[in-house]
């Protein structure tokens, strides 16, 4: 086993790392990961804004509510130059030889300091803007500042880390001059254990199609329960799981079961979840705007494929024939029918991207693997001197 690194990493966070919720939980295993890799990692977070702050976001916020236009209350120049200030305070009771920001673009643009910065993102403010919907309609002002402090982060740190090509790219053809200091590195899945296959999945009989999702129509819900429909028609023996959501009062039917929420924090409700990545066939999340969707990675590590949209950062984890299948965003329930039906007339084929999908867990979507190559773009960041700006 390789020794830990002597550095002293801070960890950079305006929510608790500790918190398995926090972005979804990638936060805990980072920090997890990160301990790891280096002797030493100083938790930064989290940082709560005070009530000035949230007052004045407030009112802004409705200010432009009257105007029917948006304003980020957490995504503005306001809200980063008080984490820059905090974060400057909480700096000097520290030694640190590098900075790890994850998802923190709001902490870091304002923040003066000579210690390096490696910044880690799944996508940056200019492409996410008007791609998911809580981020469309937003007023000029916020999509000013958005930018402008999404511009100050890439230019205050050292090095750049996204989760996808597709948000390294963009960052490169939009926001930095200097491309060799950014790179492209996979999540993991966020599992406490590797789980073992169900080598007496029956592949034959029943198949259990699973949707996971917190947002019905985003994740392409509707979607998923109309084509379910027309397999169920054309005669095919299925199970299909809803979870994650309370889908609307219409989604009904006998081979239909709803699980509304589950907390992986509870034992109970981690039993019943690993069970239903246990029984899964196929995890079918025809998403219709996503980053780096963290489930997929959980259902390769489960040995489960993917059927989903091509869009976002999900082709760097799903590639389409091999660990799944992806369609193009416009497909609807028809083209997602087609599809599954050559699928399920071919049980091989679905063996196979199963016995892929594990494969590619443990090739390249897991933390471990992660934390090698950050390890290393940490340590590259570290020998790069950081001026104050």
């Amino acid at each position: 086993m390789k020794e830990k690194e002597e550095l002293s990493v801070g960890y950079l966070t305006a929510s608790d790392p500790l918190d398995k919720r926090s972005w979804s939980g990638i936060h805990h295993s980072m920090y997890q990961t990160l301990s790891n890799e280096f002797k030493v990692v100083h938790i930064l977070g989290p940082i709560h804004k005070n009530f000035f702050i949230k007052g004045f976001n407030l009112f802004v916020h409705l200010v432009h509510l009257i105007a029917k236009k948006r304003y980020n209350q957490w995504h503005n120049i306001l809200s980063s130059r008080y984490f820059a200030l905090r974060l400057k305070q909480k700096l000097k009771q520290k030694k640190l030889d590098v900075l790890f920001a994850a998802s923190g673009s709001v902490e870091i643009a304002y923040l003066k300091t000579n210690i390096p910065i490696c910044y880690l993102a799944d996508t940056s403010y200019g492409q996410i803007e008007n791609y998911y919907e809580e981020f469309s309609r937003m007023s000029r002002l916020s999509s000013l500042e958005g930018n402008l402090i999404e511009k100050r982060a890439i230019d205050n740190s050292t090095t750049q880390v996204y989760s996808s090509k597709w948000a390294s790219e963009y960052v490169a053809q939009n926001y930095v001059s200097k491309k060799d200091n950014i790179f492209t590195v996979s999540f993991g899945a966020n599992i406490n254990h590797v789980p073992k296959i169900n080598t007496n999945k029956d592949f034959d009989g029943k198949i259990h199609l699973l949707f996971l999702g917190v947002d019905w129509e985003r994740k392409g819900g509707d979607i998923v329960f109309n084509t379910f429909l027309m397999l169920d028609k054309a005669g095919y023996n299925l199970q299909l799981t809803i979870c994650g959501c309370t889908p609307p009062k219409k989604i009904t039917h006998p081979k239909v079961k709803i699980i509304p929420f589950l907390n992986k924090n509870n034992k109970e409700d981690n039993d019943v979840f690993l069970q239903l990545m246990n029984q899964a066939h196929i995890l079918f999340v025809p998403t219709q705007a996503d980053c780096t969707p963290i489930v997929f990675c959980e259902a390769n590590a489960n040995g489960i494929p993917v059927i989903t949209t091509n869009t976002g950062g999900v082709n760097s984890i799903i590639e389409d024939g091999l660990n799944g299948i992806t369609l193009p965003l416009e497909s609807g329930a028809e083209e997602y029918f087609l599809i599954l039906k050559q699928l399920l007339g071919d049980r091989n084929r679905l063996k196979k991207m199963a016995n892929n999908s594990r494969i590619e867990y443990e090739k390249r979507l897991n933390w471990e693997v992660w934390g090698k190559k950050i390890r290393e773009i940490i340590l590259y960041t570290a020998k790069n001197e950081q001026h104050e700006s």
